[in-house]
């Protein structure tokens, strides 16, 4: 042997051989799980990738990489293991214990993790990684992860959906309401968005509100896992590929939100939530209205293209917003038949002084309202794609070609 001294350092000293991407010190109980509902409430902010004072500034994002991202944050830096399924090999599992970063600091390897999961996790593998939880008080907190899983084309076709969407659980209210926190398509730093307004149901069994398994769990029945259960397949007469308007929807997170409540919220309440709800997704359409024909101009007046058109136009997001807008005619018609005005139609009209509160600059020195912008969502004059001016997309004047070439 050519380096005697250096054989025996390596069998004595592994570590300075190989370097895990961090260092574990202890296995995964409910104890740690309750300390990771902790951290999703208090730490995992909505700037969390996307603030220069956060450690994990920079970090690309879509739906899936910052679910991914919570838990091995969190395990990181309490010394937990994390183990995922691996797609490019069956029966195969990503781990803390990689080694191809030796040549790293701590921090760097750990950085280097997080891109290397993202680039291989996916709503697919989140349903390998997740199981069902039981809707209880008990089990149900937040962490608590909503999967959508993509659709084939036939259920697309069936549904209108196309899903391949998660979020997490971040706060769940007195009242029963779920906060959601979540990154979108394409993958880009972003800053999440936060709701609780649900716009989506379960279309499968796959689908809906799972829990992460731990390490030991694999190989395991479901049923023998803490908190799994099926109970949100009971509710609101669930059916595969069943709950796809926006009233179905309502409904079986009203069910939800019955399981996981201390008290009855009042009307106001409810109403509240779904205008909060308006004026969040009209702001941040506004950033983004505001980003991509900036980013035109800089572009020398050129039509965007690939990812940055898909993340500069908002298709979905005004398809929310509209439904939005419908909920509260919604809310407001149930409270008139309860009241007993059966014969009255409850109108947008009607949550016009909250609406109203809601001010935002939709453009740079121009305010308006979530009140001002609801005839124009509801009659489709809010135009989503990114080729078109400002003037346009927010409805001031109708569309003659595209803005850009």
């Amino acid at each position: 042997m050519k380096h005697p001294v250096l054989w025996l350092l390596l069998i004595l000293f592994p570590s300075l051989g190989s370097a895990s991407v961090w260092n574990t010190h202890q296995s995964w109980t409910q104890e740690h799980e309750t300390a990771f509902s902790v951290f999703m409430e208090r730490d995992f902010h909505a700037e969390i990738f996307s603030s220069p004072s956060s450690e994990f500034y920079g970090l690309k994002t879509d739906c899936a990489d910052a679910v991914y991202a919570a838990r091995i944050i969190f395990a990181a830096k309490n010394g937990l293991p994390v183990q995922f399924a691996d797609p490019t090999k069956s029966g195969s599992y990503i781990n803390q214990k990689m080694s191809r970063w030796d040549h790293q600091t701590e921090s760097q390897r750990l950085r280097s993790f997080l891109e290397y999961v993202s680039d291989l996790s996916s709503t697919y593998t989140l349903e390998l990684d997740t199981y069902p939880v039981q809707i209880s008080k008990e089990g149900f907190r937040p962490g608590v992860i909503f999967l959508s899983p993509h659709l084939s084309e036939e259920e697309k076709r069936r549904t209108g959906f196309n899903g391949g969407h998660a979020e997490y659980v971040k706060s769940i209210t007195d009242t029963g309401f779920v906060e959601v926190i979540s990154s979108t398509s394409p993958r880009l730093v972003r800053t999440l968005s936060q709701s609780r307004n649900p716009y989506m149901a379960p279309l499968l069994k796959r689908a809906g509100y799972r829990i992460w398994k731990q390490p030991g769990h694999y190989g395991l029945r479901l049923e023998q896992l803490p908190n799994y259960g099926l109970n949100q397949f009971d509710l609101a007469e669930w059916a595969p590929l069943k709950l796809i308007n926006r009233r179905q929807i309502f409904q079986w997170h009203e069910e939800i939100r019955r399981l996981l409540r201390i008290r009855i919220p009042s009307f106001e309440e409810r109403v509240e939530v779904v205008v909060e709800s308006i004026c969040g997704l009209l702001k941040t359409r506004a950033k983004l209205v505001h980003q991509g024909w900036s980013t035109v101009a800089a572009n020398g007046n050129r039509c965007l293209s690939g990812d940055l058109r898909d993340e500069f136009s908002t298709d979905s997001r005004d398809k929310r917003i509209r439904d939005a807008y419908l909920q509260v005619r919604d809310l407001y018609d149930w409270k008139k038949r309860t009241d007993g005005d059966s014969d009255l139609a409850g109108d947008v009209s009607d949550g016009r002084t909250l609406l109203e509160q809601c001010r935002f600059e939709h453009w740079p020195g121009r305010q308006t309202t979530a009140w001002e912008m609801a005839s124009r969502s509801l009659q489709g004059d809010l135009i989503s794609s990114a080729d078109y001016a400002p003037a346009v997309r927010w409805g001031d004047r109708r569309p003659a070609g595209k803005d850009c070439r």
